[in-house]
């Protein structure tokens, strides 16, 4: 028997179809658990001389991606393989009391997508990548953003369905900082209007090396932030 998550996906295959997106970003979009619209807009948007990086949502988010809100920084709760997190909240008054209903607590229920997690954003410079560091300063979790960094997120949020909710992991130089896990993060790079899905954390390191965007902050066997 199909489930609702197949029907959901064939549903968005459609849909990318129908806008005339190709076959390779509808396949990549899959694999990333990204919206197909938002492959095709992150290509066109480096071609103009950028290069993205972003840590994809579980594939399973495919299914759900435009048509729920993109999880935000107070939902601290991990969506699960589905890419899908719900929150309940029990209603209350005026004065913070719960509501009841025929003696049943009112709770409204809100769910949420995978965002996309920015690992790092370069612009094309004379001589090869220059790095665009985007986080509040010092590399704070909150707080305002430089004026090219927060000028550069509106531009890019303007051609998203699903938006980027905060800065770069790359440039968070805190001890929050998660790093990657080498058994469970998957990886797109978006590079001068091309894209690449990156399976492992040693594809999106190697991803780096390669494309010369300097160092991969997270230590090759534990995935713990360097800060480099």
């Amino acid at each position: 028997m199909i489930t609702l998550g197949e029907i959901m996906t064939l549903a968005r295959d459609a849909e990318a179809k129908k806008a005339g997106i190709g076959a390779a970003d509808i396949e990549l979009a899959r694999k990333a658990g990204m919206l197909a619209a938002d492959v095709a807009a992150l290509k066109r948007f480096t071609a103009g001389g950028f290069c993205i990086v972003v840590r994809c949502p579980k594939p399973d988010s495919y299914a759900w991606q435009g048509l729920l809100p993109a999880k935000i920084g107070a939902v601290v709760k991990k969506t699960g393989d589905s890419g899908v997190v719900s929150i309940h909240k029990v209603q209350r008054d005026g004065t913070g009391a719960p509501l009841f209903r025929d003696g049943e607590p009112l709770v409204k229920g809100s769910l949420y997508v995978s965002d996309y997690d920015l690992m790092g954003v370069w612009q094309g410079a004379a001589h090869g990548w220059r790095r665009i560091r985007i986080s509040a300063q010092e590399g704070a979790k909150r707080g305002s953003y430089g004026a090219e960094a927060a000028g550069l997120l509106r531009q890019l949020n303007s051609t998203l369905v699903t938006r980027i909710q905060h800065g770069c992991q790359d440039d968070w130089l805190s001890p929050d900082n998660r790093g990657v896990k080498n058994d469970d993060d998957t990886f797109a790079g978006f590079i001068s209007g091309e894209a690449e899905f990156l399976a492992t954390v040693e594809a999106c390191r190697n991803f780096y090396s390669s494309r010369g965007l300097g160092s991969f902050p997270y230590h090759p066997k534990t995935g713990a932030f360097t800060g480099a």
